[in-house]
């Protein structure tokens, strides 16, 4: 398994993932007809505007987008991470192909992106959000030394609305993975 920084190849291939672990993790807690949707044309639109935008170029600062490839080269997870408006980083994805869940390919991604955390905002925290019924999500996040920093309600485009979580990882806490790369 490789980690390497995304890139404008990668669009495809990670707007299909990132369709198939929404459908699959997510089944059951969201509509299915929102799910059964349009959501790989919407994927495509947004990892295209990400890929495309010059915040988001080569997984560098200030944005990191990191690709696991299986030995077939084939995209198998990737992690997204971003500077936020409140000096915060927002873990915004970070999918395993389902097939691949529970290899450690989620944790080492997880792992190299608080490091670059780490590296370029040491001083600030890393957090995510989750949907609370995503059970397998947050006892990863939990295991990784995640703790929950707030609870909301999300109205989602689709007119729909889910109870989340956020989780967070103090910069100290962030600063631990400087090494773990």
């Amino acid at each position: 398994m490789t980690i390497r920084p995304g890139a404008a190849d990668d669009v495809e291939s990670i707007a299909e993932l990132h369709t198939e672990s929404w459908r699959t993790a997510y089944a059951g807690i969201m509509p299915a007809d929102y799910l059964d949707g349009p959501l790989l044309a919407i994927n495509l639109e947004l990892w295209q505007a990400r890929i495309d935008s010059e915040r988001y170029l080569n997984g560098g600062p200030p944005s990191c987008l990191l690709v696991a490839e299986g030995g077939d080269q084939a995209v198998t997870a990737f992690a997204y991470l971003t500077p936020q408006r409140d000096d915060r980083i927002l873990l915004d994805n970070l999918h395993v192909r389902p097939g691949s869940k529970r290899s450690g390919i989620g944790r080492r991604l997880m792992v190299r992106g608080l490091g670059w955390a780490a590296e370029h905002h040491p001083d600030q925290p890393v957090y995510l959000d989750v949907l609370r019924d995503n059970t397998p999500a947050r006892a990863f996040y939990e295991r990784m030394g995640g703790s929950t920093s707030r609870a909301y309600v999300e109205r989602f485009h689709a007119g729909f609305e889910l109870d989340m979580l956020e989780y967070t990882w103090s910069p100290a806490a962030v600063q631990e993975f400087t090494g773990a790369r």
